[in-house]
C-alpha cells in the first residue's frame, strides 16, 4: 500500500533539540501515519511525493503525536500525556517504545507509556489512528502509535565512523533549560550509540500568574549496541531514566520518584525465503507518589503511594514475500506485575492497594497484504488472543473510624472471591483499496477487536480515588465481574491529489459492546458523591471524521490544515462519554528557503458542550491560539531555532487538561489548568 505525505507543525512545550516531522497521512486506514525526526530536507526515507517540511523542537512525544490526524492528548500534568485516539484514550490504545509494552506503575497513569519516550532525531512515530493491522498487537480497540529508532548505522568495510549531536534549548512557558547528546561509532561489523537528555522546568506559567505543582525534572540515557550479520543485524539495549518532583495537580497526589530501566534484545536477518524479526525486552518501573513535598498539603493526612510495574515481553515475526503479496505470521507474549500502596506517614500505616496483580498476554496472527493489480489492494489479518489474569489477597490497616466496617467487608469479599480469569478471542481485519487513477486514492476498512479490562478495573478493590488517569475528582471502585470490550468498527479514506494541492478525508464509525465506564452505585465518598463502580455498559458509539489538505500556492510558500472530530456517546443512558476532545485543528502558512524556513500557525478548537453528565463533566469554550516560528541551517551542521508560542496570550483551556485539585498557584481549585501564556523558545543543536 501507497503513502501519502504531509508535515504535521508542534509546538515547544519542553525544548531539548530541534528536529523537523514527515508524516505520512493514513487516509488509508491501515497505512499509519509516520512521523520521522529527519533535519529539514527535501528527501524522505519513504517513497511518494513530499508536500512540505516543518520545524518540531519538542522531545514530548505526546506532544508530537497530538498535532496528527485523530489524535489528542489528556494531560494531568507536565509529564501525563495519555494519548486519545478517535475518543478511545489510555488502556484501549495500544502504544510500544522501542517496541516494549510499557505497563504504567501508577495506578493514575501519573507515568503512561509516552513518558518514557524521548524522541530523537531519526526516531519514527508511526501511528494507526483506528484501525491497525493485527500484526501491530492486540488487546486494544483504540489504535496504536509506535515510537522506535531507525535501524543501527554500520561502517562500510575497512572504515569508521563518528557522528553525533549535541543541543541545548530554553522554554519560557515553564523557564525550562534542556540539554541532550547523541554519538554512534561504527566500525567493522559493529556500531554503538548513547543518547541522553536532561531536562528542569519550573511552573508552569499562565495568563495573569502560574499553575503550581507542575514543574518536573528529568534524565533519560539509552545505549545501543550492534552487530552485522550476513542478512540483517543482532541488538542489545538498555536504558535508564529517572523523574523527579513532577507535579500532577489534577491527581491526589504527585510524582515525587519515577525510576526505570529497561534492557533488550532485536534480531533482524534477511534470507532467501523471508525475514525473521524478533524483539525480546524487560522494563522496570518503581514509581513513589505523595501528598506534600511538591504541593502545599491540604489532605488531613499526610500519605505517600510506592508502586511498582515490571513488564517482560517478547515478539517474533515471519514476513514471507509471494510474489504481489507478504505474508506475516507471528507470536507475540507479554506479562506485567504490578503493586501498589498507600502508606500514613505519621502513624507508619499502611494499605495494599493492588497486591502482586498479574497480567499476562498472548497472541498469534497472519497478517497477509496484497496487491491485485495496479489498481486494487487489500490487507486482511486474523490475530487469536487469550489474556489471564490474577491478584493475590489484601491487607489494610488504614482504617478511619467512619469507614471500617465498610472497608473490612470489601477486604473480605475481595479476598475470599475468585480472582483468578481468563479471556480469550479473536481479532478481525480487513481492507480494500481502489486507486481510480495516479492521484486519487479509495479505502473501505473494516474490523472486529476487543480489550480484556485492566488491572486497576478489575482488581481495585475498595473506593479510592485511582482511575488509570481519568482524574474526574470521583472515588472509583473495581469489579472482578468484568467482561471484555468488544468493538467493531468502519471507516472510509478518500484521498485527491493534485500537482501542488492534496485532501484527505476519512469518516469512521465505531460501536463499542461492553464497554467499560465508571457507573454510580450506593455509596458515597466524603464530598457526598456517589461512588463509580467500573461496568459494563451494553453499548458506546463513538464516531467523527478527519480532514488533511494543503496547497503550495508559490514554489516557497503553501499551506496546511489538519482537522480532527469525535462524538462519543452512551447508548443505554444517552449521556456523552467522558473526556472527548472537541471539534479541533490546525491552519499553518509556511515560507521555506535553501537554509530557513518560518511557519505562522493558527491552532483552533470548538466549545466542547457535550460531556458526561454522570461524571460531573463541565463543558469548556472554544479558543484560537497564533504561533510564530523560524529555523535556520547553517552548512548543514548547526540548527537554531526561535518562536513564540500563544502570540496574543490567549488565556484558554484545553478540554483534555485536568481539573485542578492544588493551593497555592493562580489557577482555581475546581477549574481546569489553564494553558500557557504567551512565551519565547529557541534552540541551537550541532550536529558532527
Amino acid at each position: 500500500m501507497n503513502f501519502s505525505k504531509v508535515v504535521v507543525s508542534g509546538a515547544a512545550c519542553v525544548c531539548v533539540l530541534p528536529v523537523s516531522i514527515a508524516a505520512e497521512l493514513a487516509v488509508q486506514t491501515l497505512d499509519p501515519l509516520v512521523v520521522t525526526g529527519e533535519g529539514v530536507t527535501e528527501s524522505w526515507s519513504f517513497t511518494g511525493k513530499v508536500v512540505g517540511t516543518e520545524v518540531l523542537t519538542n522531545p514530548d512525544a505526546a506532544e508530537m503525536a497530538r498535532r496528527m490526524p485523530g489524535a489528542a492528548v489528556a494531560r494531568n500534568g507536565s509529564q501525563t500525556g495519555i494519548l486519545q485516539l478517535r475518543g478511545l484514550t489510555g488502556d484501549r490504545v495500544n502504544v510500544r517504545v522501542n517496541g516494549m509494552t510499557i505497563t504504567p506503575a501508577c495506578p493514575n497513569h501519573m507515568d503512561p507509556p509516552l513518558h518514557y519516550a524521548k524522541p530523537a532525531a531519526g526516531d519514527v512515530m508511526a501511528l494507526y489512528a483506528g484501525i491497525s493491522p493485527v500484526s501491530e498487537g492486540g488487546d486494544a480497540i483504540g489504535g496504536s502509535l509506535s515510537v522506535r529508532r531507525l535501524e543501527p548505522v554500520f561502517a562500510d568495510e575497512g572504515q569508521s565512523l563518528l557522528s553525533g549531536e549535541l543541543g541545548v534549548s530554553f522554554s519560557g512557558n515553564q523557564d525550562a533549560v534542556s540539554g541532550m547528546a547523541e554519538v554512534t561509532w561504527a566500525a567493522g561489523d559493529g556500531s554503538f550509540s548513547y543518547r541522553g537528555s536532561g531536562t528542569t522546568a519550573d511552573d508552569l506559567r499562565v495568563p495573569g500568574g502560574r499553575a503550581a505543582a507542575t514543574g518536573f525534572d528529568t534524565t533519560h540515557h539509552e545505549f545501543f549496541g550492534a552487530w552485522r550479520t550476513d542478512g540483517g543485524f543482532v541488538e542489545v539495549d538498555g536504558g535508564y531514566s529517572h523523574t523527579r518532583d513532577a507535579g500532577t495537580p489534577a491527581l491526589p497526589m504527585d510524582m515525587v520518584r519515577d525510576e526505570s530501566w529497561n534492557f533488550g534484545f532485536r534480531q533482524v536477518e534477511a534470507m532467501a525465503w523471508g525475514t525473521v524479526e524478533s524483539r525480546l525486552y524487560f522494563h522496570d518501573t518503581e514509581h513513589l507518589m505523595d501528598n506534600y513535598s511538591v504541593r502545599e498539603q491540604t489532605a488531613a493526612m499526610r500519605m505517600e503511594s510506592p508502586t511498582g510495574s515490571r513488564d517482560y515481553g517478547v515478539k517474533s515475526e515471519v514476513l514471507l514475500p509471494r510474489g504481489d503479496a507478504d505474508v506475516r505470521i507471528g507470536i507475540d507474549l507479554h506479562r506485567v506485575e504490578f503493586e501498589a500502596e498507600q502508606v500514613a506517614v505519621d502513624s507508619g500505616m499502611r494499605r495494599d492497594t493492588f497486591n502482586d496483580n498479574r497480567r499476562h498476554r498472548a497472541g498469534v496472527y497472519v497478517d497477509w497484504e496484497n496487491d491485485w493489480s495496479e489498481r486494487w489492494d487489500s490487507r486482511i489479518g486474523l490475530r487469536g488472543q487469550m489474556v489471564s489474569t490474577d491478584a493475590k489477597a489484601v491487607d489494610n490497616e488504614i482504617l478511619p473510624a467512619a469507614m471500617s466496617a465498610m472497608l473490612m467487608m470489601d477486604q473480605a469479599a475481595f479476598n475470599a472471591a475468585d480472582r483468578s480469569f481468563t479471556d480469550a478471542w479473536v481479532d478481525a481485519v480487513a481492507a480494500i483499496g481502489f486507486e481510480p487513477d495516479e492521484t486519487s486514492r479509495i479505502e473501505l476498512a473494516l474490523a472486529v477487536k476487543s480489550r480484556a479490562p485492566s488491572l486497576v478495573e478489575r482488581y481495585l478493590w475498595t473506593p479510592l480515588n485511582a482511575s488509570a488517569g481519568l482524574a474526574d475528582g470521583r472515588t472509583y471502585l473495581g469489579n472482578l465481574d468484568l467482561d471484555p470490550e468488544t468493538s467493531f468498527q468502519v471507516s472510509l479514506g478518500v484521498e485527491k491529489r493534485g500537482e501542488r494541492w492534496f485532501a484527505e478525508v476519512t469518516p469512521f464509525y465505531q460501536v463499542v459492546d461492553d464497554y467499560i465506564q465508571g457507573e454510580a452505585i450506593d455509596r458515597y465518598d466524603s464530598n457526598g458523591n456517589a461512588v463509580l463502580q467500573f461496568q459494563n455498559v451494553g453499548r458506546a458509539d463513538l464516531y467523527g471524521v478527519e480532514f488533511a489538505g494543503g496547497w503550495d500556492f508559490h514554489e516557497r510558500m503553501g499551506v496546511e490544515t489538519v482537522v480532527s472530530h469525535v462524538r462519543g456517546k452512551n447508548k443505554d443512558t444517552g449521556d456523552d462519554l467522558y473526556r472527548i476532545a472537541p471539534l479541533r485543528g490546525t491552519v499553518d502558512l509556511y515560507y521555506r528557503d535553501r537554509s530557513w524556513e518560518s511557519h505562522l500557525e493558527f491552532v483552533w478548537a470548538a466549545r466542547q458542550d457535550k460531556v458526561s453528565e454522570a461524571q460531573g463533566e463541565t463543558a469548556t469554550a472554544g479558543y484560537g491560539l497564533v504561533n510564530f516560528r523560524l529555523a535556520r541551517n547553517f552548512a548543514d551542521k548547526v540548527r537554531w531555532e526561535a518562536g513564540v508560542e500563544n502570540v496574543f496570550d490567549k488565556e484558554y483551556s484545553d478540554h483534555l487538561s485536568g481539573v485542578n485539585r492544588v493551593t497555592g498557584g493562580d489557577v482555581a481549585v475546581g477549574e481546569r489548568i489553564t494553558g500557557a501564556g504567551r512565551f519565547f523558545y529557541t534552540s541551537v543543536n550541532w550536529m558532527f
